[in-house]
């Protein structure tokens, strides 16, 4: 899943990475089902698209949170899925629960897709070229690397999310639904595009930049933090327009 090559010094990774719980555990045992990397290269201005479902015959639970008008979580909406047999948008009983032998087994699974996880992110850092690792909301993501023993390497990790709240010096944060809304993000079947920015998507990545999935977030963080470096007084601007807005609405 590449266009063009990103390469060199000063490269970044804008990543997000998508995670199940084990269906029946209560939440006991959490496993990643996804992640999605887009690596940019400043010096040309390109963009290399990577990722990997983890495959596993285990269901798990898909949550996904469900937005207003402006972008702001009212809800979230929750079905079953199993990557392994690909099967997805199975209903969700809150009531059902697996037999406790199952979740031994199910913690098993979980850890060989954290190794799946650890290798993924040593093949994207391994090149020595990636001096910043992007994240949007990091907590989970932080997590998941110290349970996959992912080490950054000497990368700087920010959490994009937080960066907007202190630079802007918010009370709350903002998600990432209402940011890219913010952005004008879009996708034509082509291309990607912000307020400011453009950038081509190969063919083999289009089925994978829904919302809420992998590589669809990657692809929203990444173009969030180009408006974010690049124009950050109009960022600001629409950011606080869109903050008294919903507010007032409210």
């Amino acid at each position: 899943m590449n266009q063009s090559v990103a390469g060199g010094a000063g490269s970044s990774v804008h990543l997000d990475i998508e995670f199940g719980y084990v269906y029946g555990t209560c939440r006991q045992v959490m496993m990643p089902i996804e992640i999605g990397a887009v690596v940019y290269q400043p010096e040309d201005d390109t963009v290399r698209y990577t990722g990997e479902q983890f495959c596993y015959d285990i269901d798990v639970e898909i949550w996904k949170k469900v937005t207003d008008s402006c972008g702001k979580t009212v809800g979230v909406a929750t079905t079953v899925a199993n990557m392994g047999r690909e099967e997805y948008g199975r209903p969700y009983d809150h009531s059902f629960r697996v037999a406790d032998g199952e979740v031994t087994a199910a913690r098993a699974t979980a850890r060989s897709a954290f190794a799946d996880l650890r290798l993924f992110m040593e093949s994207i850092l391994s090149p020595g070229d990636i001096e910043k690792v992007v994240v949007f909301a990091a907590d989970m993501e932080k997590r998941a690397f110290r349970t996959a023993g992912v080490t950054l390497d000497g990368c700087m990790l920010t959490d994009l999310q937080r960066e907007i709240r202190r630079r802007f010096a918010m009370k709350q944060v903002l998600s990432l639904d209402r940011l890219s809304r913010l952005i004008d993000f879009s996708f034509d079947g082509a291309t990607v595009t912000s307020t400011h920015f453009c950038y081509p998507v190969p063919d083999e990545c289009h089925h994978l930049l829904a919302v809420h999935r992998g590589m669809g977030d990657a692809v929203r963080t990444f173009l969030l933090a180009r408006e974010y470096q690049e124009w950050l007084p109009a960022l600001e601007a629409r950011v606080r327009t869109l903050v008294e807005t919903c507010e007032t609405e409210e």
